[in-house]
């Protein structure tokens, strides 16, 4: 039976790092939907590497297999620390791991720790409470930002960003985290025991909302209960703070940097894909979740890599997910055709032969660190 390209590319990366970076990385490891039995027709795999020298960070790299886009990159020990430490919302990256590769037993030890460290944390009524707290906070700032927008593409994006953020504060407060990530928080945010209905019902409705106004109001609807069954007491959510105001789109001439808009599709290219596999499917729920954490790339490649404007997220209707999936497709064809009009290629292959090929003949420069 042929072997699928996500195999051959594991397999790929184990020989490549024990054969040429050896001394330069410390681990690498394998996370997300192709590990944990989530995967569809056009997931990638997930993988990240810790560096120990310099060097290790040419081996970061982005490209494209069969229209499927692959993203290898580099996480610091410090970092790594931070998410033990529940400081990011990247757990899994931890604690749902598979080793491909590790450069030492010192290593393999540092790795196992953080993992100890994380679980340990979870556990610890004190720091779990902070660590949810924090997301509060992060929460509660989204939101009056938001309250102070008057755009319906900046509410439907944010609203994203203040949910996802709540229900990852009611998962620490319960001493947990998101195994699966966003493929499965509504339904795993559902089976926590002990939360009130309201709390997931508010998440729903945000996302069911037909208008800016209802998604926001649902919000602040959401935002209460949590803080209520969390005992948090933050300022009330009404009115509006003329201090806080969401990050507009910069209207101003700009210097276009076509190669990194080009690693920046070889790495989204994956999300497009599944913002059109959960429109096909039906799953309203991953396509806005998925569609909010696209806008909110593409904000930030219109606003520091000099792309065009992208409004991706208004196409959302719950009942109607053929209008985001057309949306999708007509921005990803004008965003690799500006691409393609700036004179850069991108590294985009029909097989995994070809892609290895490839890689064994470019010089290390050809993938440049990100």
């Amino acid at each position: 039976m042929e072997r699928s390209v996500n195999e051959k590319l594991i397999d790929w990366i184990k020989e490549k790092v024990a054969t040429e970076y050896a001394n330069d990385i410390s681990i690498v490891l394998l996370y997300g939907s192709f590990l944990n039995g989530t995967a569809h027709s056009k997931s990638d795999i997930d993988c990240y590497f810790i560096p120990k020298t310099e060097r290790a960070y040419q081996f970061a790299n982005d490209f494209i297999i069969c229209d499927i886009g692959y993203d290898i990159f580099p996480i610091t020990w410090t970092r790594a620390a931070d998410i033990a430490n529940l400081q990011e919302a990247l757990l899994p990256l931890i604690g749902d791991v598979k080793i491909l590769y590790y450069s030492s037993e010192e290593d393999l030890h540092r790795f196992t720790q953080l993992q100890t460290i994380l679980k340990s944390n979870l556990a610890d009524k004190e720091k779990s409470y902070a660590a949810a707290r924090q997301r509060v906070d992060n929460a509660y700032h989204i939101y009056r930002c938001t309250q102070n927008s008057a755009a319906p593409s900046v509410i439907h994006k944010n609203a994203g960003l203040i949910i996802m953020t709540l229900a990852e504060a009611v998962a620490l407060y319960h001493h947990t985290y998101y195994h699966y990530g966003l493929k499965r928080q509504f339904s795993d945010l559902q089976k926590i025991p002990g939360i009130p209905e309201q709390i997931w019902k508010e998440y729903l409705h945000v996302i069911c909302a037909d208008n800016a106004e209802d998604r926001l109001s649902h919000c602040g609807r959401m935002l209460q209960t949590v803080c209520h069954h969390l005992n948090i007491q933050i300022p009330s959510a009404s009115g509006r703070d003329p201090l806080l105001q969401a990050e507009p789109l910069q209207n101003i001439p700009r210097q276009v940097d076509y190669p990194a808009l080009a690693a920046f599709y070889e790495e989204v290219c994956s999300t497009f894909n599944k913002i059109y596999v959960c429109c096909e499917s039906g799953n309203a729920i991953l396509a806005y979740l998925s569609a909010v954490c696209l806008q909110e790339d593409l904000d930030y490649i219109y606003n520091h890599l000099g792309a065009r404007p992208y409004n991706l997220i208004e196409a959302f209707h719950f009942h109607d997910l053929d209008l985001l999936c057309n949306n999708a497709r007509t921005i990803e064809k004008d965003l690799v055709d500006f691409i393609a009009n700036g004179g850069v290629f991108l590294k985009k292959y029909d097989s995994f032969e070809a892609f290895a090929l490839a890689s064994a003949t470019l010089p290390p420069e050809a993938f440049p660190e990100k």
